[in-house]
Parts: C-alpha cells; sequence; structure tokens
C-alpha cells in the first residue's frame, strides 16, 4: 500500500511539473482595436530608442550624449492601424523570447552590432510581452514579418514632426 501511495504521488507531481512546462497560451485578440490597446516599442541597438503609448511619449537614442524624449502621441488612426498589423502577422502567438535559429549542423552567420527589439503590448485586458535579439542572418518568414511589422511602427514614428524635429545623434555604433 506505502509503494502505491509513493507511486501516486510521484505521477501527480510529474504530471504537474510537465504541465507548466507548456507555453502559455495567449487569449485570442479581437478583431476590432480595443479601447485598452497600448504598447511599448523599444528598438535599436541595445533597444534604446522608445515609443511609449501609454504615456504618449519618444525617446531617441543619442548614442554619445544622454537620450532625449518627447511627447508623441499617436492618433487613433495610427494605433488601430499597429493592431491590425499585430493580427495580420500572428504577433500575439509569437513566443514571449522570439529568436531565430539554426538547425543541427547548419551554418550561423551573426550581425554586429544588431537590434534589439522589446514590445510590451496591452489589449482587452490581457499583456504581451516579446523580446528579440534580431542578429542571425536566416532566412525566416515569422522574422521577416515581425520585421515588416518594426518597420510600420518605425516609419510611423518617424514620419511625424515630432521625431524630425530631434537633432541626429553624435557618432554610431561598431
Amino acid at each position: 500500500m506505502k509503494k502505491l501511495i509513493i507511486i501516486i504521488f510521484i505521477f501527480v507531481v510529474t504530471l504537474n511539473g510537465a504541465s507548466g512546462c507548456t507555453q502559455p497560451t495567449t487569449p485570442q485578440p479581437p478583431a476590432t482595436t480595443p479601447a485598452d490597446f497600448n504598447l511599448i516599442f523599444k528598438y535599436g541597438i541595445t533597444a534604446r530608442n522608445t515609443l511609449d503609448t501609454f504615456q504618449g511619449m519618444y525617446t531617441k537614442d543619442m548614442i554619445l550624449d544622454p537620450a532625449i524624449t518627447v511627447e508623441l502621441s499617436l492618433t487613433q488612426e495610427e494605433m488601430d492601424k499597429i493592431y491590425q498589423k499585430m493580427r495580420e502577422i500572428d504577433f500575439f502567438s509569437y513566443p514571449v523570447k522570439f529568436a531565430v535559429g539554426a538547425g543541427p549542423g547548419e551554418p550561423v552567420s551573426e550581425v554586429t552590432p544588431y537590434s534589439t527589439y522589446f514590445f510590451k503590448v496591452t489589449y482587452d485586458g490581457h499583456t504581451r510581452e516579446l523580446l528579440w535579439d534580431d542578429k542571425i542572418i536566416k532566412k525566416d518568414e515569422k522574422a521577416d514579418r515581425l520585421r515588416e511589422l518594426i518597420e510600420f511602427i518605425r516609419g510611423m514614428v518617424e514620419a511625424r514632426e515630432e521625431y524630425k524635429k530631434l537633432p541626429e545623434p553624435r557618432g554610431g555604433y561598431l
């Protein structure tokens, strides 16, 4: 009897432990932009440029000089476009730590310096984060779709007058 209890105990512990190893499911995002949709999007070398729609702020990495933060609020139409682009690329199904990998025996090429991207997105009462160090050069559909979203948001920000008024940084990254 004692052996049976021990076996059952081990089975239950193993079952509970295995269920904790799975990726948590992300709720399906609604078709229309939720009222609470906001994001923090960090990008660039060490992710030092930041768009924060929660606060209506943008921070530009000035490399050798201190970063500059300005007020920059996106319109509802711009936020809707970002949300729809996220749905289009299936952003909400990406893992929290995204990486492009190489298969066994595949050669790997890396770029230096490389961009790091971080998203913190709230939608419909949920929060979703994504971190990606974009350093591996390899054709990857999910990476390409994520780059589309990144360029879409960057283009939107860089078209704004608030951004255009910012000085160019001195220096560069090696």
